[in-house]
């Protein structure tokens, strides 16, 4: 508590000793705490549930996209803010190939894995009123900025066609097939270059008018683009659930 004293007909206010040190400490401490939460605490993303975060759970999240009601087992999911359950734009989900094994803490590695050969596959569910059919991607499209040369016929089935150097897609291949139903199958795919090291191969195709799929794999693996395919689209409609409730349930238990 500060004193008043008299010194030469003024009056001086004397404080504590110990304030100044009390300041400094509370001063460090402070700058530190700051410290640590910048390199170690939540960011805004991981609050709100909007940065990828694994789980292994395996309880089934209830999502309506697009019309469509699905119950998906969180160890597929990515995102913590998709799993609250009810009527949802996307669902991002993630698998291990080569039979699209959900998340488990043991093979965390293999999740985060980023290297050319990389297992992990990514695929969403999202509403999408407005994409085209892959028959007029292709024409009204694709088409546009393809390469004059004639396409390339691969061993697995596909055609592959170059982008012009001129275009937006021109560190990209379209290879171009049928599926076995018979439907039209475009998957661009990255070809690698000193900026793309570990490149993708993508799809996107609608599976009912305001529901589509995308995913992508590593091209490492685009020789099994059809088992992938297949399994995939075995894997996503083995989550719906036909019906839609009155009230949306969140997270069911097993």
């Amino acid at each position: 508590m500060a004193r008043q004293k008299q010194s030469g007909g003024e009056l001086v206010h004397e404080r504590p000793a110990w304030i100044l040190p009390v300041l400094v400490i509370l001063a460090v401490l402070s700058f530190s705490g700051a410290f640590l939460y910048y390199y170690f605490g939540p960011t805004p993303g991981e609050i709100l549930g909007h940065d990828p975060k694994a789980s292994a759970a395996t309880r089934r999240v209830e999502a309506v996209i697009g019309g469509t009601r699905f119950l998906i087992p969180e160890n597929y999911t990515r995102y913590p803010s998709q799993r609250s359950g009810g009527a949802q734009p996307e669902v991002a989900m993630h698998a291990l190939l080569p039979d699209f094994a959900p998340y488990v803490p043991e093979r965390q590695a293999e999740f985060t894995d980023n290297t050319p050969e990389a297992t992990v596959t990514f695929f969403t569910l999202r509403e999408s009123a407005a994409m085209l059919p892959a028959e007029r991607r292709l024409k009204e499209v694709y088409s546009k900025y393809l390469a004059s040369t004639p396409p390339e016929k691969l061993r697995n089935g596909l055609e592959k066609f170059g982008f012009r150097a001129d275009s937006g897609y021109k560190d990209q291949d379209l290879l171009v097939g049928t599926d076995t139903d018979g439907r039209l199958v475009l998957i661009t795919c990255q070809r690698t270059t000193p900026l793309i090291v570990s490149p993708n191969c993508t799809r996107s195709l609608l599976l009912t008018q305001n529901l589509a799929l995308t995913y992508r794999y590593k091209r490492a693996h685009l020789d099994q683009w059809q088992r992938i395919d297949e399994l995939l689209i075995r894997l996503v409609t083995s989550f719906e659930a036909p019906g839609l409730p009155s009230d949306l349930e969140g997270t069911i238990a097993d």
